[in-house]
């Protein structure tokens, strides 16, 4: 307890007082040894200016000593003591954060640490020992990557789709930002293992090459037009009008499968004069798609279900911004979940694992619904995203908090860089669990020079914090080109604590090969309309 004020003047006056009387002692008694000791001594100060003197004197020393003198004492004593030996962990400060984390480590070649054998290899830990997903792990449970850009996720998804490819395995990615890197390292890995490598390329300026509808029944293409266009009600006025597009889906799921290598824009055609009154949004949504060449191939074009027989890589380059291609991305992703789901479960089927990178553009309500259910269905997905604020970016008939919880509860293995968002962080934080820890408290007094001194005694008692908190999550150590270092994820699951993992880049050559569009552009007779009769077209339905 603090003493009180008088008690604090009381002590002070009689420190200084006993400091002043010091000189007067030594006054009488230095002549009275010099005697004894036959030494002639005499004063040449005044008894009153000599007491005087030193009191001025000792006050002014008092005066330091409780302001300055003590804190200085307290500094050296902190230095020399020795802590417990005893203490566990404590929580983490900001401002000493390097002290909790793992040093930075120069790159290293992951290939050399492929051991099938031992699972999936992902990384090092920050004693330089392999971190490996069990085989268990790997075929059951879906992976979430998160980070700020250029912190480590592009990283993690080359080496675990390299060994995608190995394990013969279909590996798709869905690529909204046309990465640097990734096409040449999976080219490279289908090169090796002697697998099919396809490239897609949705963009506008790209020739037909695929036609997502071959060979899928009605329902199938009707639940890609639920997807793609959003037609779920949403619980407002507009439910009423959706009814119409979603029954257009389902006529034009009937034509499509009854005519095979029917285009969208031969449906629009069939069914124009009854969509113009009744399914005017559906009709707009289907013309958008007509307008978007790369899907509009009619025969020739990518075969998904062959890819699926015989594994290897089906990359495809969308796009983050243009509307048309993102549902085209949300199509095609649910073209892969039906195509498992409708597999024969009794037989056991190649796994078909899709690389989602930038996952806000690919989010459709029935993929988040399917997604508890796919891993039975050897669907499995990798989720890439920056925060889980670009959740808040999904469609319109999905609430954003629901899309979150799904990806935490479904995605048991978690790999998390370094995040600026907090919200994120803290979550993230949490899945890594807690521990006990010591957090110290100290009594500070202030004296009465006004001079605040920290009690000699200490108090430990447990507190707890996550494994790996906000302050480490937020901090973690990223990829530097000029100093060759390489970025540290949290990984959490793979059957043990969270563990700190770092993982470095594949180096490959960059051909032309691997982002040029597999299929060639189609022969002009191959053609149902010329680029001129389907603007014609399509300007007539609006």
């Amino acid at each position: 307890m603090n003493a009180k004020p008088g008690s604090k003047w009381r002590a002070f006056s009689a420190f200084a007082g006993i400091i002043s009387l010091l000189p007067l002692v030594a006054y009488f008694l230095i002549p009275s040894l010099a005697a004894r000791a036959d030494l002639a001594i005499q004063h040449s100060i005044p008894l009153a200016g000599l007491w005087v003197a030193c009191t001025a004197i000792s006050w002014g020393f008092a005066i330091w000593w409780l302001r300055a003198g003590i804190q200085r004492v307290e500094k050296i004593a902190k230095k020399l003591t020795r802590a417990s030996r005893i203490e566990r962990n404590k929580k983490t400060d900001i401002r000493q954060i390097e002290n909790f984390l793992p040093s930075d480590k120069k790159r290293f070649d992951p290939l050399k640490y492929v051991n099938p054998a031992k699972g999936v290899f992902l990384g090092l830990s920050e004693e330089n020992n392999s971190i490996y997903i069990t085989k268990g792990d790997w075929e059951t449970d879906h992976l979430l990557t998160t980070g700020r850009t250029r912190s480590g996720k592009g990283v993690a998804s080359q080496i675990l789709g390299t060994q995608s490819i190995r394990l013969g395995e279909l590996f798709v990615v869905l690529d909204p930002k046309c990465d640097n890197w990734m096409p040449h390292i999976f080219f490279n890995a289908c090169k090796e293992a002697g697998k099919p490598y396809h490239f897609l390329d949705l963009r506008q300026s790209a020739h037909p090459q695929i036609n997502l509808f071959d060979g899928c029944s009605e329902e199938v293409i009707e639940n890609m037009f639920l997807a793609a266009f959003s037609l779920a009600e949403k619980g407002d006025n507009a439910d009423f009008y959706r009814l119409g597009d979603r029954k257009a889906a389902r006529q034009a799921a009937g034509f499509i499968t009854k005519n095979p290598g029917v285009t969208p824009l031969q449906v629009l055609d069939n069914f124009r004069e009854e969509w113009t009154e009744n399914a005017a949004g559906f009709a707009a949504a289907l013309a958008e798609m007509a307008e978007l060449p790369s899907v509009n191939r009619r025969s020739g074009g990518i075969d998904i279900e062959a890819l699926a027989r015989t594994g290897g890589c089906l990359y495809v380059v969308g796009d983050m911004l243009n509307t048309r291609i993102i549902r085209m991305q949300r199509m095609l992703l649910m073209r892969l979940m039906l195509l498992a789901k409708n597999r024969d479960q009794l037989a056991d089927h190649r796994i078909i694992r899709v690389l989602a990178d930038e996952f806000r553009v690919h989010i459709s309500r029935p993929f988040i619904v399917g997604l508890a259910a796919a891993a039975g269905w050897r669907l499995l997905v990798i989720l890439a995203m920056q925060s889980f604020e670009d959740l808040r970016d999904c469609p319109a008939d999905l609430d954003q908090d629901m899309v979150r919880g799904a990806v935490i509860e479904n995605c048991a293995l978690q790999l998390s860089y370094r995040i600026k968002d907090h919200n994120t962080a803290e979550l993230l934080a949490m899945t890594t669990g807690e521990i006990l820890v010591d957090d110290e408290s100290r009594q500070i007094e202030r004296n009465v020079a006004l001079a605040e001194t920290v009690s000699g005694m200490r108090s430990v008692r447990q507190a707890d914090r996550y494994l790996v908190d906000v302050n480490m999550i937020k901090s973690l150590p990223v990829p530097d080109p000029d100093k060759k270092t390489i970025g540290c994820g949290v990984l959490v699951g793979a059957s043990k604590l969270a563990q700190f993992c770092f993982t470095s880049p594949i180096q490959v050559e960059r051909t032309r090969q691997a982002i040029t569009p597999t299929t060639s552009q189609p022969a002009q007779s191959e053609l149902q309309y010329s680029v001129e009769d389907k603007i014609a077209k399509i300007e007539s339905l609006e």
